[in-house]
């Protein structure tokens, strides 16, 4: 099969169609997208070798279950079941685990992909590929509310403007949050703001300005010192941003004043499914391109200039 294999630097390549495992199936890709987190595993990202790539949809061509035939997205944490962890529902976390594409995993960017059966979730055989592929970026925006309740008289910033940024901003416009999205690129604001999202340079919110709860998804390794400046004291700082390069951050700021800080990564497929299948979040607009597999390294060439959003691939 064809692959996108990155060993230190992406190639594209023939290797073997993977074999199914106990309780596994053999997925045809149909459809994937490029996400931050696979140009950050470019830059080092986990010490990743392998085949990358963790947004999809495509069709189960193995086993004889009720998945056979259909199409499918996949969640991308793969967990034993059995750890202490897996026993308390917190299999995302799983002390065994293998990511999808991200840690000892081969990912989607292939014509083959096996999950899983657990990790598996059907989607109308007639529902577009382009908008399935956002259900595993959608679910992390969603994450947030699973964990902290914001009620909609506090006031949000949400910092970064990108393929994270918009999709997790239009959640909290759902929700009927006073939320505010930030960036440094003008083009992205402009997007966001077609979108219907209130969105403003960053140059002009000044130091003074603060929120009760602050959302980094800046895919920057400053972005937490930059949340933290806007945040009131007793404020909820939520983290989305992974990079390969890590900065150091002000702890006392965090002591001082009592910042409550969440860790938020991986959410739930179902309820993302819910919004996209239902038109309650539209992520079309997000769309910069997409192109053909056999193009994926200019397509990561693209996606890695700074005014780009969402590429996705068409296998």
């Amino acid at each position: 099969m064809k692959a996108l294999f990155f060993d230190g630097s992406l190639k594209l390549t023939e290797l073997p169609v993977p074999e199914p495992g106990k309780d596994e199936v053999l997925i045809r890709v149909l459809y994937s997208a490029i996400c931050n987190t696979d140009l950050e595993i470019t830059r080092g990202y986990m010490a990743f070798k392998g085949i990358p790539g963790h947004e999809f949809m495509g069709e189960v061509v193995s086993g004889s279950g009720k998945f056979y035939g259909k199409k499918v997205v996949g969640e991308i944490n793969c967990y034993c079941g059995e750890c202490y962890l897996c026993r308390n529902a917190r299999m995302r976390h799983c002390t065994s685990r293998t990511v999808l594409g991200i840690y000892a995993h081969d990912g989607v960017f292939a014509d083959y992909v096996v999950l899983p059966e657990r990790n598996l979730h059907l989607i109308p055989q007639d529902f577009p590929a382009q908008l399935a592929v956002f259900t595993e970026p959608l679910a992390a925006a969603v994450e947030i509310f699973e964990q902290v309740h914001i009620s909609p008289s506090q006031k949000v910033y949400i910092f970064g403007a990108g393929k994270l940024g918009l999709l997790i901003s239009l959640v909290f416009k759902m929700n009927g949050c006073d939320a505010t999205t930030y960036d440094t690129n003008e083009t992205k604001v402009n997007k966001a703001r077609s979108m219907g999202i209130c969105a403003g340079l960053l140059s002009t919110l000044n130091d003074q300005d603060k929120a009760e709860v602050c959302v980094d998804c800046t895919g920057s390794a400053g972005g937490i010192s930059q949340a933290m400046t806007h945040l009131y004291p007793g404020g909820k700082l939520v983290l989305k941003t992974t990079v390969a390069n890590s900065s150091k951050i002000d702890l006392n700021q965090i002591v001082i004043n009592e910042f409550e800080i969440i860790g938020s990564r991986c959410g739930p497929f179902t309820p993302a499914l819910n919004l996209l299948i239902k038109g309650l979040v539209d992520p079309t607009p997000i769309i910069a391109k997409t192109f053909d597999f056999t193009d994926i390294l200019a397509a990561f060439e693209f996606a890695s200039k700074p005014d780009t959003l969402k590429v996705l691939i068409k296998h």
